[in-house]
């Protein structure tokens, strides 16, 4: 089988690639650039250039003729500007065309966003009405059904997995939750504005199986969520830090003395059609992902 995935060295790219690998598929990966740490494995191709020019790509992705095809690049996160958004959806829409018109494919998988729900408190089903109230939203979301018509004229099986908050081993040092563990780890008190807002943390080793499972099941087309199926506030992951790192002070006190005491945001995903209709009886749960985060960056385990 043959599998191209781009943004392969992106922080969801490379451990799903690493999975992957391991597999007996033939596999053509893309990124912008080629990176120190560019995942090496023999039935592993890459090809480097940026999706704002698709030349570089061309004729090496119709050569490679996909059967499956794994969509990640998303160029510029964390800008959520007007112009990235649009950059990102014309390239998108540039490679889905480039790979319909002239190859195979016959199921494509994307990694959309639980922000297109724009939602801030409650369940999120995949039947859910979306609220565009975001450049970033609207762009993901107008990807979607664009794709879901081209999908449907062509015969071409899509799964759209709407991905929570991803964490875990590789994730850029600015998010959440390498911030509490670094300033933790440094007996320091990080800066957060609202500490028991509560989101929906799924461990990256949860997202590399889903998209594993993906590949070699049938799923019918459509969305599907991609989250823990519960929603944690900052002040629980610390918590979690705390207990893990054994820390002296307590610096999630500090953390409620010095932030909003209110719930701006509480929302989670419905995982049931999910699991159900890929067969997975239960997911990792944060405690554990965050112990297996810590001790992996702080003793290589």
């Amino acid at each position: 089988m043959n599998i191209f995935i781009s943004g392969a060295t992106g922080f969801l790219g490379k451990h799903i690639l690493k999975k992957i690998s391991k597999e007996n598929y033939n596999i053509l990966a893309t990124s912008r650039k080629e990176h120190k740490d560019t995942y090496v494995q023999k039935n592993v191709d890459w090809v480097f250039g940026n999706l704002n020019d698709l030349d570089f790509l061309k004729t090496k992705l119709i050569e490679f003729n996909p059967d499956i095809t794994i969509h990640l690049a998303w160029n510029g996160i964390p800008d959520y500007s007007e112009a990235t958004s649009k950059n990102n959806l014309d390239n998108s829409i540039s490679l889905f065309n480039l790979i319909i018109s002239n190859t195979n494919c016959k199921k494509i998988l994307v990694s959309g966003s639980c922000w297109e729900y724009g939602k801030t408190h409650g369940v999120c089903k995949e039947n859910d009405l979306v609220n565009i109230n975001s450049y970033f939203n609207w762009a993901k979301y107008s990807l979607y059904r664009y794709l879901s018509i081209k999908c449907a004229e062509n015969n071409i099986d899509y799964n759209w997995f709407r991905i929570f908050y991803v964490y875990g081993m590789g994730q850029r040092d600015s998010a959440l939750i390498p911030t509490l563990i670094e300033s933790i780890n440094k007996n320091k008190r990080p800066l957060i504005h609202n500490p028991l807002n509560k989101n929906d943390f799924i461990f990256i080793d949860d997202v590399v199986k889903v998209f594993s499972k993906a590949i070699k099941k049938s799923l019918p087309s459509g969305v599907y969520n991609l989250g823990s199926g519960s929603s944690s506030s900052v002040y629980d992951i610390s918590l979690i830090v705390e207990q893990e790192l054994l820390s002296s002070k307590r610096i999630s006190s500090k953390i409620l003395e010095n932030g909003s005491n209110d719930e701006a945001i509480n929302f989670w995903a419905d995982m049931e059609t999910t699991l159900n209709k890929l067969n997975i009886s239960e997911l990792t749960s944060l405690n554990s992902g965050i112990t297996k985060l810590i001790r992996t960056t702080f003793q290589g385990n």
